[in-house]
């Protein structure tokens, strides 16, 4: 894959739009990724996409923003676990695709010192990029003290009790120091494949991949659900200054094994750029044999002279980079397509595959999103075609190997014009890249999908009430709508197949205990078609309780932030089909009131343009928010006051035009007391 930043001819209005277009598509995988441990593409396809953005905002200064994916790292911290303020900021690294990246990465470095000779003055150290959640843990005097989650980077969630349950993790070292520990935490692959089969047994979901279980696993509200699962920990570096003469990576490293912290020991100093390579060659041949999932290589300068002399950009690191594998991929033969229906009607084609190995997993299925790209790929029932399993998400078709149609009848797919799940015709709305069923009521497929998603983690997390169980609900006919939940009884499960009186005790407390959650989750929760977990939170944060649903107005909805007429019909459309049950969850769940923030500029919208003097846009962010504030990307009705710096562009014209207030540099300087 190469990643040759292309030249863009684009106006500053299409830039904008394509700009905007990314940074949606970024969060949302994002969130994905971070947030809800379910990614829904590859880690290479994602970096495409921040390439691309960076590509953008670096061509057009005045599309680049604070609130920008390209300016943040990581993801957002569940609101059921308490925060923890990391002393020095976890930041993300840099990626390298090819070998020239590399080359640019030390060209960089040397320019950044002002070193013109040919020689590069410094050594490297190569370690493994495992493919697991990056963890800070505090010693004190030797006693392991907090242990957090990366989060956004500047905060994350405290996994204390969790951590200090597994042995993997010393809770005492060698020595009664005071140290910032950072690392990987990770699950084999066979402990994994273990996992997944014991969950397979009592009929709860699987985890999609090692990434996905170690992460879901370190973030359990119980700490004896973290306890018995076998999660591995590598430790790789530091955040505040250490109590020790440690003057290199090799050192530090070394140090760590000293304490008694679990490191890799596949770690090694490179004399050069060419040993890098090497190394990163070795690397890729052994990942299938290595047991634990690996999506790269991270290369450091070794001395620590030189890191301190190179520092930081916003983002990452200026002597370190990700040197990222390729995706693997297998030819198989497509058996067949299956049109699956989604909780929100879409209908999504998905290739049946003759069973092939990639990476070390078994695929049987691979998704091909949309009539549009099976028609791009040109596919047909029996082709031989090329599958990808990158990142360890959803297998994806790459192509198809049309030389091997030699002499064969091929069948091709016409997607159906009636939902395979209830047979009303389908229909293609504007703004939807495909089909998608229209009797959201009474289509089985829909309602199911709409009560697994009622029940999921993102959601009213009710651990252990996966799909299995709820179609059996369902089948029971105890399952129409969501309210139903509440109503299943003990007896009721202990009827059913493998139900022992324990698990059904067990599944019962899960149902109730997930009455007690935010507004904004309860609104996730209904399944509203268009409105995800970010555009819940933004309507929880408008609404005192869940009712206040059944009297909104379209003009309440434009005013929240990016709701737009689409979002706001599908909204009210929803809500006028749902009224009655909104009312009984409302008697149902119990809403945790929110904790009111402070500031004198609580409640207030900002937008930032231009480019200001005294600050960068992310200082001025921070400033922001530190008052109680909330930082907008663009200019809305519920906009409250638009900062202005130098070339400010089209967000000026918009606040003039809807009447907002506009503050200069001064003015915002002054408002700030400075």
């Amino acid at each position: 894959m190469k990643s040759v930043r292309k030249k863009t001819s684009l106006s500053l209005e299409e830039a904008r739009q394509e700009v905007e277009s990314l940074r949606e598509q970024i969060r949302l995988h994002r969130q994905k990724y971070h947030d809800e441990d379910s990614p829904l593409i590859s880690d290479s396809e994602y970096d495409n996409l921040v390439l691309k953005l960076q590509t953008l905002e670096e061509k057009y200064p005045p599309l680049d923003s604070p609130d920008s994916p390209t300016h943040q790292v990581g993801g957002k911290t569940r609101a059921d676990f308490a925060k923890v303020k990391h002393s020095i900021k976890m930041l993300s690294l840099e990626n390298a695709f090819v070998a020239d990246d590399l080359v640019a990465f030390e060209t960089r470095a040397k320019r950044t010192l002002g070193l013109k000779e040919k020689k590069t003055p410094w050594t490297y150290f190569a370690e493994y990029k495992m493919d697991g959640l990056a963890v800070e843990i505090v010693y004190e005097k030797g006693r392991l003290k907090v242990a957090s989650t990366r989060g956004d980077g500047s905060v994350g969630e405290d996994i204390t009790p969790n951590v200090l349950q597994l042995k993997s993790v010393p809770s005492k070292l060698r020595k009664p120091i005071s140290l910032e520990v950072r690392g990987e935490m990770f699950m084999e692959i066979r402990d994994f494949e273990k996992l997944n089969e014991e969950r397979k047994k009592e009929e709860l979901p699987l985890f999609a991949n090692p990434r996905n279980a170690a992460a879901g696993s370190l973030r359990q509200l119980d700490p004896s659900i973290t306890a018995s699962r076998p999660l591995k920990l590598f430790c790789y570096g530091t955040g505040l200054a250490l109590e020790a003469s440690v003057n290199s990576q090799a050192e530090l490293i070394e140090f760590f094994e000293g304490l008694g912290l679990p490191i890799n020991p596949d770690s090694r100093k490179c004399g050069d750029i060419d040993e890098v390579m090497e190394f990163h060659s070795q690397a890729k041949k052994r990942r299938e044999k290595l047991g634990y999932q690996i999506d790269g290589v991270v290369i450091k300068i070794d001395d620590f002279h030189f890191r301190d002399e190179l520092g930081y950009t916003s983002n990452h690191p200026r002597w370190a980079i990700a040197y990222k594998f390729d995706s693997p991929t297998a030819v198989t033969v497509l058996n067949d397509i299956e049109v699956q229906v989604g909780r929100v009607g879409t209908l999504t084609p998905v290739a049946v595959l003759e069973p092939v190995q990639i990476g070390g997993v078994t695929v049987t299925s691979a998704t091909l999103h949309n009539e549009d790209e099976i028609a791009r790929l040109d596919v047909r029932i029996g082709d031989k075609v090329e599958v990808t399993r990158s990142g360890d998400v959803i297998p994806k078709v790459l192509s198809v190997k049309k030389e091997e149609r030699a002499g064969k009848r091929l069948r091709t797919f016409q997607m159906p014009d009636r939902c395979p799940s209830c047979g009303t015709r389908v229909v293609q709305e504007e703004g939807f890249v495909g089909r998608r069923c229209p009797n959201i009521q009474g289509c089985p497929a829909q309602v199911e999908g709409r009560l697994i998603h009622f029940a999921s983690k993102s959601a009213l997390n009710m651990e252990g009430v996966g799909p299995q169980w709820i179609a059996q609900f369902i089948e029971k006919g105890w399952l129409k709508r969501p309210s139903d939940f509440f109503a299943i009884t003990e007896v009721q499960l202990r009827t059913l197949e493998r139900m022992g009186e324990k698990l059904a005790k067990k599944l019962v407390d899960s149902i109730q205990n997930s009455r007690r959650t935010t507004l904004g989750r309860a609104i996730y929760g209904l399944g509203i078609l268009h409105v995800g977990e970010t555009m819940a939170e933004k309507l929880a944060d408008r609404l005192q309780k869940l009712t206040d649903l059944n009297s909104l107005k379209m003009e309440d909805l434009l005013q929240v932030e990016d709701i737009g007429e689409t979002v706001a019909e599908s909204i009210l459309e929803f809500r006028d089909e749902n009224r009655d049950e909104i009312g009984r969850l409302a008697k149902i769940l119990i809403i945790e009131a929110k904790v009111p923030l402070e500031g004198p500029w609580l409640g207030k919208n900002f937008v930032l343009t231009g480019s200001l003097k005294s600050m960068s846009r992310g200082e001025a962010q921070k400033k922001i928010e530190s008052r109680g504030g909330k930082v907008q990307s663009a200019v809305t009705k519920a906009t409250s006051i638009v900062v202005v710096g130098e070339d400010p562009g089209s967000k000026l014209d918009k606040a003039h035009k809807l009447g907002v207030t506009v503050w200069d540099e001064k003015k915002f300087s002054g408002e700030l007391g400075e």
